[in-house]
């Protein structure tokens, strides 16, 4: 069936081909370019937060292991006796006010010395005591503190006699409510925050209170773990049914920073702006329809009042009158025309009543 359309919506389409087309096109490459820079912009923020997370973490963990080594190596210290030992510890404890215990290991894991005066215990199921033992420079666990009964970082060093053996472990114990806020006063819009993990990818420190359900929680399944290439550069992924861009660095010691924000929070920009794009392209397919109703009306109605005087005219009826004839574009031509074959027609039937 072939289609057959009128000059009315032949104009409307017409109109609409020639403003929505290029309307469209500006949108598609405006969108795609805003949708670019806003991810650029994205990146940057999270790259730079967890630049910032990982900077005050390392900082921090510098500092105690600048402090446990330089005392690692004073002379008292590689005594392993336990007087020589107890003023050194309990004056470096006091001068780091995360510290709450700072202690030595003999090679069985057993205390020779304490900062705080507790009786001694034994370490060694310490997973940091045998890191040591089995030949390493650093052990670290985070872990629940058998003095303080809260998650706490303890981080052991070997101590070293002349011949470079070593003779004992020195640990200091501290309180992570330094390092956690380093990451819990990161901000970023309402959704956005940092996450801090330990080796085992268990949670030091965590942003949003509401996510953590126990000390320690196992966050190795977060989903953000999974994300291929997410260690390179800020990623979109589902947590839940919550879609989130984020960012993952791992820090020298083993531990892994996470920056996420919701998705929609990143990119509320972005929706505002497309829904402020098809809010002007409905205005415009209004006003377009308005304007073609107008110009199609204007066209039609000369039209086919000249197309119903011809069909008069071809019945026999001369006694029309052709208003049109004095407009000077096509429908003018066209009326004129129309009114020159009305005379023509006049005239061959006056030459037959003559007959």
């Amino acid at each position: 069936m072939k289609l057959s359309l009128n000059i009315f919506q032949k104009v409307l389409i017409t109109l609409l081909v020639v403003t929505l087309v290029p309307l469209f096109a500006l949108w598609y490459l405006g969108n795609s370019s805003a949708e670019q820079e806003l991810t650029a912009k994205i990146s940057e923020n999270l790259v730079a937060t967890t630049d910032t997370v990982a900077t005050g973490v390392n900082g921090w963990d510098d500092t105690n292991m600048r402090a446990m080594r330089q005392a690692a190596r004073l002379d008292d210290i590689i005594s392993m006796n336990t007087a020589r030992q107890t003023p050194i510890l309990m004056a470096t404890a006091a001068s780091y006010e995360w510290v709450y215990l700072i202690h030595t290991l003999n090679v069985e894991g057993m205390d020779v010395a304490r900062s705080d005066g507790n009786p001694m215990l034994n370490y060694g199921d310490r997973g940091y005591f045998k890191a040591i033992m089995s030949g390493k420079d650093e052990g670290r666990l985070v872990a629940i503190g058998k003095t303080s009964g809260k998650p706490s970082l303890n981080i052991g060093v070997p101590i070293r006699n002349e011949n470079r053996t070593i003779v004992g472990v020195f640990t200091m114990a501290m309180d992570l409510g330094v390092v956690s806020r380093t990451v819990t006063d990161i901000r970023i819009g309402e959704t956005g925050h940092a996450i801090l993990l330990d080796g085992d990818k268990k949670v030091i420190a965590h942003g949003d209170a509401t996510k953590i359900k126990s000390a320690l929680q196992d966050f190795s399944k977060h989903p953000a773990l999974q994300v291929q290439g997410i260690t390179d550069e800020p990623k979109v992924y589902m947590d839940g049914d919550v879609k989130m861009v984020g960012f993952v660095r791992t820090l020298p010691q083993g531990w892994t920073v996470l920056v996420e924000q919701q998705y929609d929070e990143a990119y509320s920009a972005m929706s505002k702006m497309r829904s402020e794009a098809r809010l002007l392209i409905i205005v415009v397919i209004i006003l377009v329809g308005a304007l073609a109703f107008v110009l199609g009306k204007q066209l039609t109605r000369p039209i086919n009042h000249l197309t119903d005087i011809a069909e008069r005219l071809s019945k026999g009826q001369l006694d029309v009158t052709i208003p049109q004839t004095s407009r000077g574009d096509e429908i003018g031509s066209l009326a004129r025309a129309v009114e020159r074959l009305g005379v023509s027609i006049q005239m061959a039937m006056d030459r037959l009543r003559k007959k």
